[in-house]
């Protein structure tokens, strides 16, 4: 079935195939899910990237808008880029997110995996890699270190949270601020260090719409830089000689007496 579209440059129409738009509008959600925000131009490059029969600006924009209008799909098209959920024109902080870390992604190289994986992007739950997830929630269970047990209202809604805090742009100490200013209970300093290098990995190994869908560590070996990710080297490194007590500065960086942020 075709659907006859109208360019907005002359008035001229375009035909599209309903299964074409389909493909187009997988490759938009995909791309959201993965990379945040991307330019039209950068949306051709990507799905050039996979398929045979090439796309360009005009016809992926009249595609996705036209699906946009009359279908529930979770990207937005706005001037000339293409958001997720997290970046809606009609949020009143919209362009000023979207400039942000459009600057944050600027001069980055973009993640391009096999077809097949990229389109897993699509469902907007998948993660990948899986194992620092896992490891995370493990940890939390073993130590206990809340009551709420398994499910949504419990650890794995909490790592769907940290894992959106992440993809949108919190720093580490604000993703530690997360559980620490929850039900999370931390048996003093040893068991809070302990608990952010396993927090570290998870954030060294997620892909951020900031670095293109990389991951800090991918990037890191990469560039060949020393450390992947800017982190507090407070909360990363504790002299074993050096004893917090509940009166001294919060190691997580807050400003805030160690017994009224993390030592509560």
């Amino acid at each position: 079935m075709m659907e006859r579209q109208q360019a907005s440059a002359g008035g001229t129409t375009r035909r599209i195939k309903r299964d074409r738009k389909e493909l187009l509008s997988r490759y938009a959600t995909a791309s959201v899910f993965l990379y945040g925000v991307i330019s039209v131009d950068e949306f051709v490059e990507v799905f050039n990237h996979y398929e045979d029969v090439k796309t360009d600006p005009e016809e992926a924009v009249l595609a996705l808008r036209r699906l946009e209008k009359t279908n529930d799909v979770e990207y937005s098209v706005f001037k000339d880029i293409i958001s997720g959920p997290a970046f809606q024109p009609r949020f009143m902080d919209y362009e000023e997110n979207v400039s942000s870390i459009r600057q944050r992604q600027n001069g980055k190289p973009r993640y391009l995996p096999e077809k097949e994986e990229f389109l897993r992007y699509e469902t907007g739950d998948y993660t990948e890699p899986l194992k620092p997830y896992a490891d995370l929630k493990a940890y939390i269970l073993k130590n206990r270190l809340m009551e709420r047990g398994e499910g949504l209202e419990g650890v794995d809604g909490d790592l769907i949270d940290l894992k959106e805090m992440i993809h949108e742009g919190f720093n580490t100490v604000e993703c530690l601020k997360y559980f620490t200013e929850s039900d999370y209970v931390f048996d003093g300093i040893d068991d809070l260090n302990s608990f952010v290098q396993v927090l570290l990995e998870v954030f060294n190994n997620t892909r951020i719409y900031e670095n293109n869908g990389f991951t800090p560590e991918e990037l890191f070996k990469r560039s060949e830089r020393r450390n992947p990710i800017p982190f507090s080297e407070k909360v990363l490194v504790r002299n074993k000689n050096h004893k917090v007590g509940r009166n001294d500065p919060c190691p997580c960086g807050s400003g805030k007496k160690y017994k009224k942020c993390c030592g509560r």
